[in-house]
């Protein structure tokens, strides 16, 4: 098993297409989380010192800092997967262990792509998926993706995925134990459309990828590619992409293993989706910026676990609890209360997120590799920065969010992407 950090977004050579088609979401997690992308053929594989430099076509659209899946090689030591630390127009490079013989050999191909997190695909359907991870150290619980048509629903209208984490499923509809997000009262209410036409009720916790406004029923009809960014290592990840609204406005999504205060916690599993259980044509709230606000402050909407620390009990609300800056109503990325740089240090501040339950206020424990920001928007989306305070020997990506009604309120985190995130 492999618990290196790995990061993809839209831009990449190779990378998955989100855009307003039913289907879109699942095939972007296929390749991010099961099967890579951006499969190349390697003409040389050779090596000084340490330092493995494969040779290309040109334009093979590698980058510094990508974790690349090395295949075909006869001596082992060159598969497996890499950090690529130099590239050039035809090139890319990493680090290998041993001395094996160069240049590498093969009885067929050497290939290189970009390597996915390690998950699997449990079970499978039409736009419909259960992800699971393969690492044992993981809680291995269910992530049931469906980003089918939902019956009744009018194509046209906004497109999602419904999204649920279930302690253990015999198919691809059917749970076993406890699942999340769940009511007693409407166990199906997230799985099985209720109503018709523009009343219908379409699931509750969702991942959306086209959508106008904050009804339903008037759907992004554009076929433009939207923004994401996916960070995650093979027992989580954070996604945050874009639903077409008014340009590039990404909201955050999740769904990881997180570290329990609670020893031998069963249920340490977390997922942030987009709360919604209204009336496709119910148009309160304002769109995106509602889910948007929920996601990166310390509100508990679509934020959600399995059972709460007693190991009890249907799902237990969790939010993102940090550093109290002067400001209650904290937003990561947005805060103005701590100046950027700050003036002691001249520094970026990050701080961890702890999780704690709405229901008793207990810190349940802390997210992996996700951290807060306590500055305003300190730097432009998808920048790599290093030096931190208190991090040494470690790079951050930075992803921006949308956040109320402009640019100039946009907000976001700092992610690890140097890892591990976890033992």
């Amino acid at each position: 098993m492999t618990n290196k950090v790995k990061w993809f977004h839209q831009g990449m050579t190779g990378a998955p297409v989100l855009t307003n088609t039913w289907g879109s979401m699942t095939a972007l997690l296929d390749a991010c989380l099961v099967n890579g992308f951006n499969l190349q053929t390697v003409t040389s594989l050779t090596r000084e010192g340490n330092m493995a430099t494969a040779t290309l076509n040109s334009g093979h659209g590698f980058m510094v800092d990508q974790v690349v899946l090395v295949a075909g090689c006869t001596q082992p030591e060159y598969n497996g997967e890499f950090t690529v630390t130099a590239v050039s127009s035809n090139t890319v490079s990493f680090t290998v262990s041993g001395e094996p013989v160069s240049p590498a050999t093969t009885s067929g191909t050497i290939t290189v792509k970009v390597a996915p997190l390690g998950f699997e695909i449990v079970f499978t359907g039409t736009n419909k998926r259960v992800y699971r991870s393969a690492n044992p150290l993981s809680n291995r619980h269910y992530l049931r993706v469906d980003d089918s048509l939902p019956t009744g629903y009018t194509t046209t209208w906004a497109k999602f995925a419904r999204v649920t984490i279930a302690e253990g499923m015999s198919d691809i509809d059917t749970f076993v134990g406890g699942r999340a997000p769940y009511d007693p009262s409407a166990p199906t209410k997230n799985e099985i459309p209720s109503g018709s036409g523009t009343t219908m009720l379409a699931g509750w916790f969702k991942w959306y990828y086209a959508r106008y406004t904050y009804a339903e029923n008037n759907g992004d009809n554009g076929n433009w590619s939207r923004s994401w960014v996916l960070i995650g290592d093979d027992r989580g990840f954070f996604l945050s992409n874009s639903s077409g609204f008014s340009g590039d406005w990404r909201v955050l999504h999740a769904f990881t293993d997180f570290d329990s205060y609670k020893a031998g916690d069963n249920y340490a599993s977390y997922l942030i989706a987009s709360e919604r259980y209204q009336a496709v044509n119910y148009t309160g709230g304002s769109y995106p910026y509602n889910d948007a606000y929920s996601a990166q402050s310390q509100d508990t909407t679509g934020k959600i676990c399995i059972r709460n620390y007693t190991q009890l009990g249907d799902h237990c609300r969790l939010g993102m609890l940090s550093l109290n800056d002067g400001n209650n109503q904290n937003i990561s990325g947005r805060s103005a209360n701590i100046p950027f740089p700050n003036g002691p240090d001249y520094s970026l501040i990050l701080h961890p997120i702890y999780l704690r339950e709405t229901n008793g206020g207990h810190l349940r424990g802390v997210l992996p590799g996700q951290f807060w920001i306590h500055q305003s928007q300190p730097y432009a989306h998808l920048s790599v920065i290093d030096n931190v305070l208190g991090y040494p020997g470690r790079k951050f990506l930075i992803v921006t969010l949308s956040s109320y009604s402009s640019e100039a309120n946009s907000c976001g985190f700092a992610y690890d992407i140097t890892g591990p995130w976890r033992p």
